[in-house]
């Protein structure tokens, strides 16, 4: 399969006026499309410095991260995060004024997509995620967290990027919506061909991952799965 991210000899340094602190440290994998990756590790071992930089929220301090080929750099990165890759985080970060159907919207229309065609991708996101019709025109405080969640994960989809970046994404779920997150973004992987990455504390979520990472001390290994060189 084709690398979508490769990250070369990736270092990352947290640096104040009275000290450094390396988060990274000489990190190197990559990661394909159709592909389910669990990164583990305790708090503070640098799981989510590097999800930041694989969001492109920063570059690495030392080390190269590739995205498809061309050095994260010299990518806008602005442009990256609206089109490329997107991120689901724990507490949903949905718009609360908005309606579902308007969340999902959103980053198309960041996108200049009219409203119309918006509207109707946005259906079909909604779909796929398992959400009826009737839920669009609700706002996120009016559904469950589980429904709240699969919302995010449609309106992630709505970027048209391929990278699917999730951040502890059923740490605020129950263990039935929790099972319903994990099938949808190996659903997303296997069958529409995301690149889907998930920094996870959950052993369900690891189990489920066709390749396992695990972070400590800003130290990446291979817990299990079949990496290519």
């Amino acid at each position: 399969m084709e690398k979508i991210i490769e990250a070369v000899n990736v270092s990352y340094i947290y640096q104040t006026k009275y000290q450094k602190t390396q988060a990274l440290s000489e990190v190197n994998c990559s990661f394909e499309r159709g592909r389910v990756y669990a990164i583990t590790g305790k708090s503070g071992s640098g799981k989510s410095t590097f999800l930041s930089l694989l969001a492109g929220l920063d570059v690495p301090t030392e080390g190269t991260l590739y995205i498809d080929g061309q050095d994260m750099k010299k990518l806008d990165r602005d442009a990256y995060r609206r089109k490329r890759a997107s991120v689901i985080y724990q507490a949903f970060h949905l718009f609360p004024l908005l309606t579902v159907k308007e969340n999902v919207m959103f980053p198309m229309q960041l996108q200049h997509i009219s409203g119309k065609a918006a509207e109707t991708r946005a259906e079909e996101y909604l779909a796929k995620v398992g959400l009826s019709d009737t839920l669009s025109g609700k706002r996120p405080g009016m559904i469950s967290g589980g429904e709240q969640q699969r919302v995010a994960i449609a309106r992630a989809m709505a970027s048209g990027g391929e990278i699917l970046l999730a951040d502890e994404p059923t740490g605020n779920l129950d263990s039935q919506n929790e099972q319903v997150v994990i099938e949808l973004l190996c659903k997303l992987a296997h069958e529409e061909n995301y690149a889907v990455i998930i920094v996870t504390h959950n052993e369900a979520v690891a189990a489920a991952a066709d390749v396992v990472y695990g972070m400590s001390d800003g130290v990446l290994t291979v817990v299990r799965g079949e990496i290519q060189a």
